[in-house]
């Protein structure tokens, strides 16, 4: 992405409750100046594609997405042939993120991880023959196709995403099997990002970079924010570890701009998805980053 100061900037929103209101949702998150409003794709959510032609029936500029889509719950061609008719429905304003699935997440419970990162590729090459052949139908509005989101939370992901994305979500956590979430820290953080743009830029490639945030405090004391947050949030890292990652957004709305620039000069993110809950939280964020 390039253009002058701010404008490098992508921001979206992810709507993670199944009794979401996707056009009352959709008209806010464009009023607010994001860029995209997006959907998981998991059982127990709301039907991912559905929802994204409803929030585009109702905006203009909004571009929705899928954030991401559980690749091994779904035959590849069926989702090829989703991913064409939503494109179209909204006008060409879709993206398509896809994940390995995260281990005994519900419905591939019986899948080893490798095993959900072999099906991850074989959708990925699926979907590129099938989205782009000129004799396929529905075709998609997207030319050659719509973009193409792969999520990152393990070392074995990083490869794939490389070669094929063309935007690289890091998810910033990784999910050991039978425990929680487990949020990484800034030089684990920084290593997985480094990995990806070393071998990308081998391949001749530059994928957008974008990170997905878990939390937004707006606060005038960052410290104190990341210390109330580290027992239950991220035990095994220090607050000034905390305040470091781009996960997390604390401070005043200008500490929070300051530190989106930091994680872009850092990390070179320049896309950043945070969770519906924090709609509002971050908005006034957004226009002191989009400062001419």
């Amino acid at each position: 992405m390039s253009g002058g100061p701010g404008t490098e900037f992508r921001f979206g929103v992810n709507e993670i409750s199944p009794e979401a209101d996707w056009p009352e949702r959709a008209r806010e998150a464009e009023r607010l100046g994001y860029d995209t409003l997006a959907t998981t794709d998991h059982l127990g959510m709301s039907a991912p594609f559905p929802s994204l032609v409803a929030a585009a029936a109702v905006t203009t500029r909004l571009q929705v997405a899928t954030y991401l889509t559980n690749a091994s719950l779904w035959d590849p061609e069926v989702l090829a042939r989703e991913i064409a008719g939503t494109d179209r429905l909204t006008g060409g304003r879709l993206s398509v993120g896809l994940h390995a699935g995260w281990t005994g997440s519900a419905g591939t419970a019986a899948l080893t991880p490798q095993d959900k990162r072999d099906r991850l590729a074989d959708t990925v090459d699926v979907l590129e023959r099938l989205l782009t052949d000129p004799g396929q139908r529905p075709r998609p509005v997207s030319s050659p196709r719509p973009r193409l989101m792969l999520g990152v939370g393990e070392p074995e992901e990083l490869e794939l995403a490389a070669r094929r994305a063309d935007t690289v979500v890091f998810i910033g956590a990784s999910l050991p099997p039978g425990k929680d979430f487990v949020l990484l820290g800034p030089d684990e953080f920084a290593a997985q990002v480094d990995t990806v743009r070393r071998r990308a830029a081998e391949l001749g490639r530059s994928p957008e970079l974008n990170v997905g945030v878990k939390r937004v405090v707006v606060t005038d004391d960052r410290k104190a924010a990341a210390e109330a947050l580290r027992p239950s949030l991220a035990p095994h890292l220090t607050a000034e570890q905390l305040l470091e990652l781009p996960t997390l957004f604390l401070g005043t709305h200008e500490e929070i701009a300051e530190q989106v620039r930091h994680c872009r000069d850092r990390y070179g993110l320049t896309s950043y998805m945070v969770l519906s809950a924090h709609l509002y939280d971050f908005a006034p964020v957004i226009p002191l980053l989009r400062k001419g």
